[in-house]
């Protein structure tokens, strides 16, 4: 007779599959043209303060919030984003790199798959 526990200790397929991943840290791009960004301008939903679904609801200084980003280059102008407020644009340069942090991301790639 089978039991419940039979049933339940086979082996899925790909189960214990083991794969190294590399992780690269990347400059967000310019929407427009490519180039690498050097703007965040971040957007927040209308009436941020008093509008439950926005980052900013409830909050005093909302300079920091952002319920959408765009990101642009130093020569493309600033997007209008329909249903969305402009509410900031951080910037980075050479001698100004305390937002850095804000236009780069992780970028993934397996690099090889392991026998488990």
């Amino acid at each position: 007779m089978t039991t419940q526990a039979d049933n339940d200790s086979f082996t899925l397929p790909g189960e214990g599959e083991r794969k190294i991943v590399e992780r690269v840290r990347v400059r967000e791009e310019c929407e427009r043209c490519g180039d690498p960004a050097t703007k965040k301008h971040n957007y927040l939903l209308p009436d941020a303060r008093r509008n439950p679904a926005s980052s900013g609801y409830g909050g005093d200084d909302i300079s920091w919030c952002s319920d959408h980003a765009t990101f642009t280059c130093g020569s493309c102008p600033r997007p209008s984003v329909d249903g969305y407020s402009w509410g900031g644009t951080f910037s980075v340069s050479p001698d100004n790199v305390r937002f850095a942090h804000m236009f780069l991301r992780w970028s993934e790639r397996e690099v090889e798959q392991v026998a488990s």
